[in-house]
């Protein structure tokens, strides 16, 4: 696999974005604020209305980088992968895997690794949980393994939707009760998107778009089509393979560091502001965020198959290497991600 580097947050809405030298260089007001060697990219995240040139567009095309463009308020505008070449054998098989039958066994495995790690954490954050709440999660932890019992008897995608949006709704009826709060502005209350209806639900948004990109830039760095997905239907201008990928990661990865931040008091009613668009976070703190962010994903976790340590960025890079083994036929079935609290 190849060296897996940092994510570039661009948040000023005055930069000029440009390129020379092997380097990306940042500049404002015609000066030169840094400059980026190539070789520490891996992804380049936009806020808001930076300005970049066409040799930028050029250079991280031949580079692979990813760029992502995120409105403030964490809606993802879009994507420019560029060229990157995957085997057109693996792709072939990618979109025939239907008539075979094998993305049912794809689906499941994913949806098998989304509700053991919700689960997982539900269980984790039970045992510091206060009585009542602690009750609460482990009646819905017992309740999702039913949901995961049930998930081999499934043979078709549109069973494997109805079990994962059944259990997700378990998962979250329970959200506020792994949260210690008493600020009310910060509960979770319900999942809410487009626009998101509280703070929560707010970080969430924005994080749930970046790890997206995440698993974009790891699906394509592994040959696969990102917009071709199975539990989530194909539709046009979304990266239903790479939203399939976040799945295992939901509740493990970006779930639990927005609890995290929450407990430790690192987010608060301060942190947000909102307006007729919607509720974002404000500058100082979105980058503040980001920041935690980088730090949490490159703490190191062990990956259960290969009972080794990777930072946490390196994750979907080895579901997606996992995903081409099984969709090109040299895996019987696909290992999802499986955390252990």
């Amino acid at each position: 696999m190849r060296r897996i580097n940092k994510t570039i947050y661009i948040t000023s809405d005055d930069l000029y974005i440009h390129c020379n030298n092997g380097s990306l260089t940042l500049m404002k007001d015609k000066s030169i604020v840094t400059r980026i060697p190539v070789t520490a990219i891996e992804q380049i995240v936009i806020f808001g209305n930076a300005t970049i040139s066409s040799y930028v567009i050029k250079f991280c095309n031949e580079n692979h980088i990813l760029m992502t463009y995120v409105s403030e308020y964490g809606n993802l505008y879009g994507n420019i992968i560029g060229t990157w070449y995957g085997n057109i054998d693996l792709r072939d098989k990618q979109y025939r895997l239907q008539d075979s039958g094998r993305d049912v066994g794809l689906v499941r495995n994913i949806l098998l690794g989304k509700m053991n790690n919700s689960r997982n954490v539900i269980m984790r954050c039970a045992k510091d949980a206060s009585d009542e709440n602690a009750d609460a999660l482990y009646q819905v932890a017992e309740r999702l393994k039913n949901h995961i019992s049930m998930l081999p008897d499934l043979k078709s995608i549109d069973d494997l939707r109805i079990a994962e949006a059944n259990a997700a709704s378990e998962y979250f009826s329970v959200f506020d009760n792994m949260l210690k709060i008493e600020d009310e502005v910060m509960l979770f209350t319900k999942r809410s998107r487009k626009p998101p209806e509280n703070n929560c639900n707010a970080i969430m948004s924005l994080l749930y778009t970046l790890f997206t990109g995440d698993c974009a830039a790891a699906l394509a760095g592994n040959g696969l089509d990102v917009y071709k997905g199975y539990l989530h239907a194909v539709r046009a201008g979304r990266k239903s393979l790479a939203c399939d990928l976040v799945e295992e990661f939901r509740a493990c990865i970006v779930d639990k560091f927005v609890i995290t931040m929450i407990n430790r008091r690192q987010l608060s009613r301060d942190d947000f502001q909102k307006d007729a668009t919607g509720i974002r976070l404000k500058h100082a703190s979105l980058q503040r965020v980001l920041q935690e962010w980088e730090k949490y994903k490159a703490k190191e976790i062990v990956h259960p198959l290969y009972q080794k340590k990777y930072e946490q960025k390196v994750l979907p890079y080895l579901q997606a290497q996992l995903m081409a083994q099984y969709i090109r036929g040299d895996i019987p079935e696909y290992p999802p991600f499986a955390w252990k609290q």
